[in-house]
C-alpha cells in the first residue's frame, strides 16, 4: 500500500508543470472492503479530443504471501494476483454546473492469480477475463483535483476449471450487476 501512494505521490510531483488537464492519475479504492488490500486501485484516465470521452486504464496490485521456516522445514504460501483494465467513458453534463458531472462507460480487464498452499510446492495459475459496465459522478472541487464515485457491474468469463475456492469457481460465466462500489480521489494534470 505504502508503495502504490509514494508511486502516485511521485508521478503527481513530476507532473506539477503540466497544466493541460488532459490527464488523470487516481487512487480507487472500494470502500465496503477498505481494510483489504485487493480494494485498491490505480486508475489512468486520458480526454480525447472531444472532452467528453476519455480513455481509461487500471491496475490492481496484491502481493500477499508468507515464508515460514521451521527447524528443517520450509514452506512458502500465499498469493499473487493482479488486474490489467482497458476501458472507455462518456461525461455527461448536469446543466449548468461546471465542476459535476454524471458519466458511464465500460472497463474491459484480465484477471491473472497465482495462488500457494502451504503443503505444495508450486503455484496454481488462475486467469479470467471480463467486461465492468460502470456509472458514475465526479466533482471537482479544486483546479486539479477530482472526486469520485462509481458503481460497477461485473460480467466474468472463465475458461478453467479452478481446483482451490474462488469468486468463479466452477461457473463460466457470471455477472454480478453490483459488483463493486468504487470512491477515487485524482489528480489533473
Amino acid at each position: 500500500m505504502r508503495k502504490t501512494i509514494t508511486l502516485i505521490l511521485c508521478i503527481t510531483g513530476l507532473c506539477l508543470f503540466a497544466q493541460s488537464k488532459k490527464n488523470e492519475v487516481a487512487l480507487v479504492v472500494a470502500p465496503l472492503k477498505f481494510k483489504e488490500q485487493s480494494s485498491y486501485q490505480v486508475l489512468y484516465r486520458r480526454s480525447l479530443a472531444n472532452d467528453d470521452l476519455k480513455l481509461r486504464g487500471g491496475l490492481r496490485l496484491l502481493i500477499d504471501t508468507d515464508k515460514e521456516i521451521r527447524d528443517t522445514l520450509e514452506s512458502n504460501q500465499g498469493s499473487v494476483q493482479f488486474d490489467l483494465s482497458a476501458g472507455i467513458q462518456k461525461d455527461l453534463s448536469i446543466g449548468d454546473l461546471d465542476n459535476l458531472n454524471l458519466y458511464t462507460g465500460v472497463d474491459v480487464y484480465f484477471n491473472s492469480e497465482f495462488n500457494q498452499k502451504s503443503y505444495e510446492a508450486y503455484y496454481g495459475y488462475y486467469w479470467s477475463f471480463g467486461a465492468k459496465p460502470l456509472a458514475g459522478i465526479s466533482y471537482e472541487p479544486f483546479d486539479n483535483i477530482r472526486l469520485s464515485l462509481e458503481s460497477r457491474a461485473n460480467f466474468n468469463i472463465n475458461l478453467q476449471q479452478y481446483s482451490a475456492p474462488g469468486l468463479n469457481k466452477d461457473e463460466r460465466i457470471t455477472f454480478r450487476p453490483l459488483d463493486q462500489l468504487a470512491i477515487g480521489i485524482g489528480y489533473l494534470f
